[in-house]
This record gives C-alpha cells, structure tokens and sequence, in this order.
C-alpha cells in the first residue's frame, strides 16, 4: 500500500492512501519518513507546536505529545526505539511509549537508535557517556567519544578522549591502549578495530593516518582448553 500527505486550504495535512482513504487525521506537519517513504508503518505529526507518532491505523505510539521526536529508529524502520525532546532534554523510548533511559542534555541515534547496538551515547554538560539498552552506564564520562567500534556494533571496543588525549577502551571500562593524541580522531574518516591482532586503524580519505596498538581482552581465555598439553600427556 502507497501513502501520500495531502494539503487543506488551511494548511493542515492529512495521510491518505492510493485508494484515496484519509487514514489520519488533520495536523500541523506529517513527516513524509516512515509510512509515506515506506520505511514503517510510524509516521511523525505535528499539532499546536507539539510531536507524536502514529502508526498506519492512527494509534498514537507515543504516550504524550513532546517537543520533538527524531524520526531515526522507530519511524525510519530502523529500530524500536526513538528519541522524544521535553524541555530541552532528550529520552529513549521504545514503541509501546516506555522511557527506557535517563533524561540527557543530547542522545546520539548512532548505535542503539538506529538498530547497530544496544548502546548509546548520551550526553550531559560537556561530558558524555556510552549507556546500555538496560540503562546502564558502559563507560566512565569523557569529553568526547568516537562512536566507531562498540556503540556501531563493529567490535567491544571504542575511543574515549579527554583534554586532547585519547585512548582505546574495552566495554567493561578497561583501558587497553596508551594514550594518544585527540588529533587523530578528530579529523578521521574511519576507524577500523582488529580485535585478534589488537590494532586500531585511523583513515583519512587519503589513506591510514594512524596505527594505534592495544592490548585484547579475552573474556573467555581463562576457559579454553590447551589441546596440545591434552595431546602430550
């Protein structure tokens, strides 16, 4: 089914589908991401100044009407989860309108939002931290932290930097790496995690910029069984 958004002489915009059946009802402002682009079945509309979200039978998902709500996540088809502004502050919700974290000054949709994680960033004052699904804090507050790595779902590990120096960490907090300089990350274009040869790779679109060396961690070394000692004996 084909959707398209339709304009009242009064400005307001309703959702009507390709039979012609008005399947929403009058706003502000519908978002064309979500059901009209065909990402989901979740669209964002806007009255009196205030967002929600709807789905295609005109439920309203959201519990209460914010001050914004990103369209990553639940609208784009993404995930389950978006991001709902109140007050100058942001939340995670999930799409039965449960709030599943903290209030925040700033949450990143990288990770979490955008369905590559279940991490997130969130962001309070000039700090920032990664926080889980479950709402639990993964790392100590840095001035910045590159979301390559842990919080993109590539490897269990991420970069934290403070006062121009940076260093590799490992999702339990753990630092692995010696300290380097923010530079390096902060005119990037990726950053590459080799978890068995314990190598980060920093690239610009010319080329490696960096080479950072860390020390792994295997969770599970303790419990893997020496073979060669089995067969020796």
């Amino acid at each position: 089914m084909k959707y398209e958004i339709r304009k009242r002489e009064d400005g307001k915009k309703a959702i009507f589908d390709e039979n012609g059946k008005q399947i929403s009802d009058w706003f502000d402002y519908i978002s064309s991401e979500g059901l009209v682009g065909g990402e989901s079945e979740y669209y964002v509309a806007k009255k009196d100044g205030k967002e929600a979200i709807f789905d295609v039978n005109g439920n309203m998902i959201t519990k209460e009407w914010f001050d914004s709500v990103g369209k990553a996540g639940l609208v784009k088809g993404q995930s389950m989860y978006y991001v709902a502004s109140k007050g100058k502050k942001d939340a995670i919700f999930d799409r039965y309108g449960n709030r599943i974290s903290q209030w925040f000054d700033n949450i990143s949709f990288v990770g979490l939002i955008k369905g590559e994680s279940k991490y997130y960033i969130a962001r309070n004052g000039l700090e920032e931290a990664i926080f889980d699904v479950n709402g639990n804090q993964i790392s100590e507050w840095f001035s910045y932290i590159h979301p390559d790595g842990l919080v993109r779902g590539e490897c269990d590990y991420y970069i934290g930097c403070n006062k121009g120096s940076c260093a590799v960490y490992y999702k339990s907090g753990k630092k692995v790496s010696e300290d380097f300089s923010g530079k390096y990350v902060e005119f990037y274009h990726r950053m590459t995690f080799n978890e068995n040869l314990g190598e980060l790779k920093i690239k610009s679109f010319g080329g490696i910029v960096k080479s950072i060396d860390f020390n792994p961690v295997y969770p599970f070394k303790e419990n893997l069984i020496d073979y060669t000692k089995l067969l020796n004996t």
